[in-house]
């Protein structure tokens, strides 16, 4: 009888579990809501930016960005980040990925790009002006130790994942940043049909376009609330862009189908020598069925300031739903 009794509530108890539904964790941490099935604080799309050039020798093909959600690696340096964090270093700073900061040599404190959580800035550059800093969007800023050139690496570009720093010799360029891209009817695109310059975000839905861009700025911080109003004065966006840290928060005006198309940001030319260009930035786009009110973080990625020698990397282009 007991035996009986036993495995009848067993029965119950299976029977009432497999009823529970658990919960389940999306891309990133601390999941708060539900907006059209993305997470709040989820990325929807990150290009990832192009790693800084150096003097003296072409660039390898792992200093563009990559289409994909892992960080290239920085040349005779190290590995490029993954799932969402930062780039390693061995000179030159890593990246900054959507999650954690790129890596840095500990003899230059501060040249690691900064991940989108920790606000996106970049990587801070010695004191010589013959190396860059990063560009806003993670990118790692340049290291050189001393002037010696088997001692010195370009900056590895940001990203969902960032682009490895560059090692130890004068033939080393950083590698590109990784991007994410969470929509429909993906087009994505790298070298040599990647972007050059700075990044930017162009949103389109029906007859209207919406385009996002560093507003003037450029370095390794965002724009102010001022650059933004004068920039786009005149425009569709006047008025409707709020500026916290140089994130750019926009609501969206309508239920409907956007395509977000994000760009992100050259890494930094060398203009010296034979005045070498940085990696291409990533140029992924989606489509996303978006609500009334929501509001997208739009951080728009940096090119580096040209600079003599070596450089840092560009900053990624991150469109995220605000938590």
């Amino acid at each position: 009888m007991k035996y009986y009794l036993v495995l009848l509530l067993l029965f119950f108890s299976f029977n009432l579990f497999s009823q529970i539904s658990l919960p389940t964790f999306h891309a990133t941490q601390n999941v708060k809501s539900v907006v059209n099935n993305f997470q709040v604080g989820d990325p929807l799309i990150i290009a990832g930016g192009g790693g800084g050039e150096i003097y003296q020798v072409a660039p390898h093909s792992g200093i563009h960005a990559s289409i994909s959600e892992t960080g290239n690696p920085g040349r005779n340096g190290t590995a490029g980040g993954s799932n969402g964090t930062g780039g390693l270093s061995t000179r030159g700073g890593g990246g900054g990925g959507f999650l954690t900061d790129g890596g840095e040599d500990s003899r230059r404190p501060g040249t690691r790009g900064r991940s989108f959580a920790n606000g996106g800035e970049g990587g801070t550059r010695p004191n010589d002006q013959n190396v860059g800093y990063g560009g806003f969007g993670g990118g790692g800023a340049s290291i050189r130790v001393n002037n010696r050139i088997t001692d010195q690496g370009a900056g590895g570009g940001g990203g969902y994942s960032g682009g490895g720093g560059a090692g130890a010799n004068n033939q080393s360029h950083g590698g590109g940043g990784g991007s994410y891209n969470d929509g429909a009817n993906q087009v994505n695109a790298t070298y040599p049909n990647g972007n050059n310059g700075h990044g930017k975000v162009i949103i389109t839905q029906g007859g209207s376009t919406w385009t996002f861009t560093t507003c003037g700025a450029s370095g390794k911080t965002g724009p102010t609330q001022n650059q933004c109003n004068s920039s786009y004065s005149g425009t569709n966006l006047a008025g409707n862009v709020t500026l916290v840290d140089g994130i750019q928060h926009w609501t969206i005006p309508a239920n409907a189908t956007y395509t977000i198309k994000a760009y992100g940001a050259q890494g930094g030319t060398q203009i010296s020598f034979n005045s070498r260009v940085g990696g291409q930035g990533a140029v992924m786009q989606g489509d996303f069925t978006l609500a009334s009110g929501t509001v997208l973080k739009i951080l728009v990625g940096h090119h580096p300031v040209n600079v003599n020698w070596l450089n840092g990397g560009g900053g990624g282009t991150f469109v995220v739903l605000s938590n």
